[in-house]
């Protein structure tokens, strides 16, 4: 897959040095386009590991992807249904075993007008509570050139030229303040909105400008605080 992307993106890419040799880790990004997935395992498995990703459910109702998807172990999560919780059952049997699981906290591709990082779902944050495994963030951003899922529907994909995909990484986010209570809502919440200011910044530096104070709600459509960056 690498020497395949190769052909479709231009790279700057850090080193990752968070992201543990061996043992469990959650991998948070930000979520700009249906792309992000394919891109974003290329870096985990450029950097020696192989991810594990939750992805909506209807992606595996498409023929031969979700069989595909099937077969290399990813992660169904069935949105707004009383299965939606085995997602998170799976995803902390797949950290038991020690391997890297991969969420986008937003829970969706980005509705943001500018494209920032917008309001967290709480998944990310309850699976992190809950097992106490290393959180670690990464920042990207030029996906959304190749791929512009949210730039309306005269958008068709950019391959020509090659663009620039660029992923920034941080440190693994302390998150000790919350405990370790996932049904804890406040703390949920809490955890939820320090999971994406975490990401913020390693998209600025990915991006080279600077993040609005505000973040984008995509339940009510509009701008919230950080602090209230939940949904």
């Amino acid at each position: 897959m690498h020497h395949l992307l190769e052909i479709e993106c231009k790279r700057d890419w850090d080193g990752f040095p968070a992201l543990p040799p061996d043992g469990p880790a959650i991998v948070v990004a930000n979520h700009l386009s249906s792309f992000d997935a394919v891109i974003v395992a290329d870096y985990i498995l450029y950097h020696g590991r192989y991810p594990y990703f939750l992805a909506k459910s209807t992606l595996f109702d498409v023929p031969l992807l979700g069989r595909l998807l099937t077969a290399i172990g990813q992660i169904p999560v069935y949105r707004g249904t009383a299965q939606a919780s085995d997602a998170l059952v799976e995803a902390r049997r797949k950290l038991d075993e020690g391997k890297v699981v991969c969420v986008f906290p937003e829970g969706t591709t980005c509705r943001d007008p500018k494209l920032w990082p917008m309001s967290a779902k709480t998944g990310a944050a309850r699976l992190a509570l809950r097992t106490g495994v290393p959180v670690i963030p990464v920042g990207h951003w030029g996906s959304s050139t190749i791929c512009p899922d949210n730039a309306g529907p005269q958008k068709l994909p950019h391959l020509i030229p090659r663009h620039w995909v660029r992923f920034r990484s941080g440190q693994p986010i302390d998150l000790s303040a919350f405990g370790r209570d996932d049904t804890d809502r406040e703390a949920v919440r809490g955890a939820s909105a320090a999971i994406m200011a975490a990401i913020v910044p390693l998209v600025e530096q990915a991006r080279g400008a600077a993040a609005p104070a505000m973040r984008w709600n995509p339940k009510t459509q509009s701008y919230v605080s950080p602090a209230e960056a939940v949904w």
